[in-house]
This record gives structure tokens, sequence and C-alpha cells, in this order.
């Protein structure tokens, strides 16, 4: 019976240490998991090991590497060794952090450099917080002169001999500098075409503007000019000097639409003209362009350019030059672009054997372009 006794004792004491083990096992069997998405995310994201990349994590918690290139109309350019250039959208990103310093504008045209800590909507630059939603732009690096530039030339080719001798060519070039308080935009559009010893494409257009921008949207145009040549039309040179003031309708990351406009001053030199015309004229002028990009997909871009130029009848009246194209990336660095122009003079100038050109020119551009 004692032995009995003390078998019996000895439960209780193996039930005392086995039952905080099943009742943890029963927790964690009904207790469900956290999804990513409301787990607590540390504040030290990443490893000092990886200290010399760039850091972003989306909205969905992905984090990427690499290096920030730059922000402008609300999309992230991010370079990754793995995944090439990125385009993300200001929007998907949850915290960006830099290795080095960058250059940071805001909307109301100040600058801040240092490096830089977005989380929690907050944003950090050098020990001083700021809006995050305040941000404009961001330049990888010090205000350096190289880092606002930007450009594209694109260009297209046709040899032909044996029975026919041709040789055509075109070429379009966009330079571009942008800062957070200005923009200066160089334009370049160019065709030639000689058949049979016969020049019968000869034009060449310039055109360059400054803005200065007084608030996100709007900005002042303190200064446009045109230059335009074009012998078979007539036109020796065309010069156009104005100022005007603008304005950004739509400015997101995937669709640019700007307006802007302003009085001018034009001057014709024309290439021959009869014994009792005038050589030349010049005459006030109005001036309004509309610029219109968009993003159709990830690798291709439709853009379109109209600019209407209203003069005297001598200088050509009414006259409009519109450019509409797709650009399709390739690579990185190249992309085949298609461009459709359409040039329209409403009261063009006779030459000396009286023969007056046509009112309407066309052209369409097929033309592989180099991003520098």
């Amino acid at each position: 019976m004692q032995g009995r006794f003390n078998n019996i004792s000895v439960i209780p004491g193996i039930l005392a240490v086995c039952s905080p083990l099943l009742f943890s096992s029963e927790a964690s069997a009904t207790t469900p998991m956290k999804p990513v998405s409301q787990q607590t995310v540390p504040a030290q994201l990443y490893p000092p090991a990886d200290a010399s990349f760039d850091w972003i994590q989306l909205t969905s918690f992905e984090l990427l590497k690499g290096e920030i290139k730059n922000l402008y109309d609300d999309k992230l350019e991010f370079e990754s060794d793995q995944l090439d250039t990125l385009y993300i959208d200001w929007e998907d990103i949850k915290v960006l952090q830099s290795n080095g310093v960058v250059s940071v504008g805001f909307t109301d045209l100040s600058t801040k450099t240092g490096k830089l800590l977005v989380k929690d909507g907050k944003t950090l630059i050098g020990g001083d917080e700021f809006d995050r939603t305040k941000i404009m732009t961001i330049i990888a690096g010090e205000q350096t002169e190289a880092n606002y530039w930007s450009s594209k030339i694109s260009l297209g080719a046709n040899l032909r001999s044996g029975n026919t001798s041709q040789v055509d060519y075109s070429a379009i070039a966009n330079a571009q500098r942008r800062t957070t308080e200005s923009r200066y935009n160089l334009d370049y559009l160019g065709n030639y075409s000689k058949t049979e010893g016969e020049n019968n494409i000869n034009n060449h257009r310039i055109n360059t503007h400054f803005d200065w921008y007084l608030s996100k949207h709007f900005y002042l145009r303190p200064v446009f000019a045109e230059i335009y040549m074009d012998p078979i039309k007539n036109i020796q040179y065309k010069t156009t000097l104005g100022l005007g003031v603008g304005y950004d309708i739509i400015d997101t990351s995937k669709t640019e639409w700007s307006i802007s406009g302003g009085p001018a001053y034009t001057y014709n030199k024309f290439d021959n003209v009869a014994v009792d015309q005038k050589e030349s004229e010049g005459s006030a002028a109005m001036v309004i362009e509309t610029v219109f990009d968009t993003e159709i997909t990830s690798d291709i871009d439709f853009n379109t350019l109209y600019r209407l130029q209203y003069g005297n009848e001598i200088s050509g009246g009414y006259t409009h030059h519109a450019v509409a194209g797709f650009s399709i990336e390739l690579t990185d660095m190249f992309d085949l672009d298609l461009s459709f122009v359409w040039d329209h003079t409403n009261t063009p100038q006779p030459d000396a054997n009286d023969t007056i050109p046509r009112q309407n020119d066309y052209q369409f551009i097929i033309g592989f372009g180099i991003d520098i």
C-alpha cells in the first residue's frame, strides 16, 4: 500500500511539469502569425555590411539596393546591378535611404543637400526634418553642373547608289538643363536629301527657351528663340525672339502636358526674290506652344509638340510646326524613334521665278536614338 501511494503522489508532479508545455504548444498552434503588412518595420532596415548602397523599401515591403539617379515628375530613377534601371512611382516608395549626398528640391523652390532618409512621411536631410509631400526633385550628388544636364540624339540615314544616286539624312537632338528653380531647353531638327545631284530637301530648325519657375506649375519664359532655314521654301533664314509665360497642366510620373506663349518679333531673309520684291521682312508676332508627353508602357513613350506663330502676311502669316512620335526603348541607352512632322506656312513668298512654294510639308522620320 505504501508503494502505491508513493506512485500516486508522483502524478501531480508530472502534470505540473508537462502542463505548461502542453498549453504553450496549443497556444502556438491556435495563434495565427501576423501578416507581413502588419509586422513592425525595424528602425534599422539594412545591415551595416550593405551600407555602400542606396536602399528603397516599397509599400509592398520589398527591398531594393542600388543607386539613386534622380527624381523628376514624381518618378524615381533607380539603378540596380541585377534589375538595371528602374523607374518607380514616388507614391510606391515607403522608405528611401541614401548612402551618399543628394540634392533635394522642394515645392517652394528651396534646395537642401545631404544624406537623405525618407520614412513614415518624413524627410531627414543632415539632421533637419522636412515634409515628404514637399519634395519635388532629387539629384544624386552635390549640386554640380553635370548633374543638371540630360541629352538625346536620334539619327536616320538612307544612302543609295546605282541606277539612282540618293543621299538622305535626318537628325533630331535635344539637350536640357533642369534644376528646381529653372529649366533650359535646346532642340534641333534637320533634314537633307539629294537625288542625282539635285538638292530637294534642306531644312534646319533650332529652338531654345529658358523657364524660371514661380511655383510648381507656373513659370516665366523670359526668353525663347527659333532659327529656321529652308531655301527650297524660299527662306534663307527666319529668326524669332520673344518672351512669355507657361503652365504645367499635367505633371505626373507618366504624363506631362504644358502650354506656353507670348509676344515675339520675327525677321525673315528670303533666299531669292524678284527685282521689285523685298529681300527681308520683320514684324511683331504671337507664339503659342503646347507639349504633351505620356508613357504608354514601360518601354514606349508618345510625345507631341505643336507651335503656332502668327505674324504679318509677308512673314508667312499663320505658320505652325507640329511633331508627333513614338520612342521605343531597345536598351538602356538606345531607342527606336518614329516621328511625323507637319510644317505649314499660310502665305509662302514667291521666289525670283514667281514660283510659290507649297503651304504644307510632311515628313516621316525613322531614327535610332542615343541617350547621353
